[in-house]
């Protein structure tokens, strides 16, 4: 596992239209991403994700900033999902429409940890999804 140095933690990055940002509450982390995520930036987005596992036993990875959503993402989504059994690491994805549409087509079977809408406008959304 890449184990950051100290001062890497919690600093935000910008890569290709994506930025990612980090809060650390004791052992909890929650990565945000915003703008859009493809093959530019897919790999970036995997490894600011592993690179602020240190020391965190949740995750959550909240997509719901997202504009646009590649099928490389998917794959990040999946690179990310190793990374964190791998670590020990329990995670959830937060995400909006776009991540949502994506999964609907990509993740029917529900291997990524997508965390349950919270409101009625996530709920019409994700069903909106479904039907695409």
């Amino acid at each position: 596992m890449f184990r950051p140095a100290p001062e890497a933690l919690d600093r935000r990055e910008h890569h290709h239209r994506a930025q990612f940002s980090a809060s650390h509450r004791t052992s909890n982390a929650v990565v945000t991403v915003e703008g859009e995520v493809d093959a530019t930036n897919s790999r970036a987005m995997a490894t600011y994700v592993e690179s602020q596992l240190f020391g965190v036993s949740h995750l959550v990875l909240d997509l719901r900033l997202v504009d646009f959503f590649g099928t490389a993402g998917f794959a990040a989504l999946h690179n990310i999902n190793v990374i964190c059994s791998r670590s020990g690491v329990t995670w959830q994805l937060r995400c909006g429409r776009q991540v949502r549409r994506l999964l609907a087509i990509c993740n029917p079977d529900g291997v990524l940890p997508l965390e349950k809408p919270q409101s009625v406008l996530d709920d019409l959304q994700a069903g909106d999804c479904a039907l695409a």
